[in-house]
């Protein structure tokens, strides 16, 4: 049974993951580094005291996401998971499935009614409202005094602050394996061969032209490939892969941008600028040419499952190590990846997916001192994202790869985590891909944006955002898929965005950025 793919985080890590969200390319493209698994829990004190232990071990509930069906065997994994507990901390867990889709409505609810929840994650999802009315603990002084070890990490991670909020820690963000933001294209390896790439740096960024080359010969030398695929509802710009920019925090573009982050703290709109409509023009001329599907905007598979189903020669996704090699072993395929962009660090690296201690935790000590060992002992990390050793998975000699099982009936779809770099790394992958993961990490810090710790609070102008998300939702997929004219939509949709107040939130996002721009002084 082949894994499910999800993009995140993501994660950046979302990466997220994301990331969008994310949002990487799943669990599959996560790594662990070469001191792995065994020996990474031994950094973790299973001995901490608090306030709450009792001569009876207690049992803390935390969400699970899932894609809306339960996984089999997560009972299982959850029987596996307390074993663990038990023995580390002297509690055990309940994992409490919830939909990604169903997030907000249902922690809404459990708020309202004192649902006791203990640990709740929240992917891509508006946790500072949730936060400014009063939903989660601020958890500064536990950390302090069951989270040690992650405060120890931090040092060398920096990822706490990207959940701090007004001064105070809220939120705990996972960690990407390889945090940073960067879009790439993959292309079949056997289509790749047959193409004439001479001028074209395959080895560094390439730009549209280089792009158009590519597609005109796929489109002549195989017909029977749509060139580049890409499909379904857009609600946030896919030009995030082609160049980047500082979401500030949220996902999306509805509250405005930092188009050149490394630089400038000017909040933009992005759609408004003349960077952006030059990637509409290529998008139309591709459509027009023939490059990308017509049915691209109807379409409900997704660009990854149209690739791997010999339907597309292309598609595009983030560039974190081991996307590639999760592609290969979806598709059976060899795979190309041409970078085109640098990676950038910027806050949505890291605020894709957190983790949460609800006001009406029954436990609110003991959850923190399971996300410290969550976030540092990667034999915790490992059995709720790949499962048990032997039933789910074998270790390869090397101790660092794993092969999973054909038959395995445990199947994360979603694979947030912890610290992700201290998870198994899956086969195709191998110990020397951790060394392109440092690297990617490097380009990433050479790239920290200005702004980098900033999250835009909307509440303020929620009413605009709200009207703004809808245009997008509107105009976008029609837009970047190439599918009208531009002349006529596109000042249609600059005027939509402005009469939906976009200008009214960049002036309120310019203002909160100075605001803690001037605080970091």
């Amino acid at each position: 049974m082949k894994r499910k793919m999800t993009r995140f985080i993501a994660m950046a890590m979302a990466a997220f993951m994301l990331a969008g969200c994310g949002a990487a390319s799943g669990t599959d493209s996560q790594n662990q580094n070469t001191s792995v698994a065994a020996e990474n829990t031994d950094n973790v004190d299973s001995g901490s005291e608090n306030a709450e232990d009792t001569s009876e071990a207690v049992t803390i509930k935390m969400t699970y996401l899932t894609s809306g069906t339960e996984p089999e065997g997560l009972d299982r994994i959850e029987t596996a998971l307390s074993n663990l507990t038990m023995e580390k901390i002297n509690c055990k867990v309940e994992l409490v499935p919830v939909a990604f889709a169903d997030q907000a409505t249902k922690y809404n609810m459990w708020f309202a009614n004192g649902n006791d929840t203990d640990i709740m994650i929240t992917v891509f999802q508006d946790y500072l409202a949730m936060i400014n009315s009063g939903a989660f603990m601020e958890l500064d002084d536990l950390i302090q005094s069951h989270g040690q070890d992650m405060l120890a990490k931090d040092k060398e991670k920096n990822f706490l602050s990207a959940g701090q909020y007004k001064g105070h820690q809220y939120g705990i963000p996972t960690i990407p394996s390889a945090p940073g933001n960067g879009g790439a294209i993959y292309i079949r390896k056997d289509v790749f061969d047959e193409l004439d790439v001479t001028g074209i740096d395959v080895d560094g960024y390439i730009g549209y032209e280089d792009l158009d080359n590519i597609f005109k010969q796929i489109s002549e030398k195989f017909p029977e490939y749509t060139a580049l695929g890409v499909s379904g509802n857009r609600t946030k710009s896919n030009y995030f892969y082609v160049k980047n920019y500082d979401n500030l925090g949220v996902s999306g573009e509805s509250c405005g941008v930092l188009t050149d982050p490394l630089n400038s703290t000017t909040v933009e709109n992005l759609y408004a600028t003349d960077s952006y409509y030059e990637y509409l023009t290529w998008m139309r001329k591709w459509y027009q040419a023939g490059y990308i599907s017509k049915d691209a905007a109807t379409s409900s598979e997704s660009s990854d499952t149209l690739f791997n189903s010999g339907k597309t020669a292309s598609y595009i996704n983030m560039s974190t190590p081991g996307t590639r090699e999760a592609a290969e072993r979806d598709s059976g395929l060899g795979v190309v990846q041409l970078n085109m962009c640098p990676t950038y660090m910027t806050t949505n690296v890291y605020t894709g997916v957190l983790f949460f201690v609800p006001k009406n935790a029954k436990y609110p000590e003991k959850a923190v001192e399971f996300l410290n060992i969550l976030f540092t002992d990667a034999e915790i990390q490992n059995v709720l994202t790949h499962g048990e050793e032997g039933i789910d998975y074998t270790v390869q000699d090397n101790g660092v790869v794993i092969d999973l099982k054909e038959d395995r009936d445990y199947i994360n779809v979603y694979g947030v985590w912890g610290d992700q770099s201290q998870y198994y790394m899956e086969s195709p992958l191998q110990p020397e891909d951790t060394q392109k993961r440092e690297a990617y990490l490097q380009e990433s810090l050479d790239h920290t944006s200005k702004a980098f710790g900033y999250k835009f609070d909307a509440t303020p102008v929620s009413t605009e955002q709200s009207t703004v998300k809808s245009v997008i939702a509107k105009y976008l997929t029609q837009l970047e898929y190439g599918t009208v004219d531009l002349d006529t939509v596109y000042p249609e949709f600059l005027k939509a965005l402005e009469s939906a107040g976009i200008d009214k939130i960049i002036t309120e996002n310019q203002k909160q950025l100075d605001e803690w721009l001037a605080q970091q002084k």
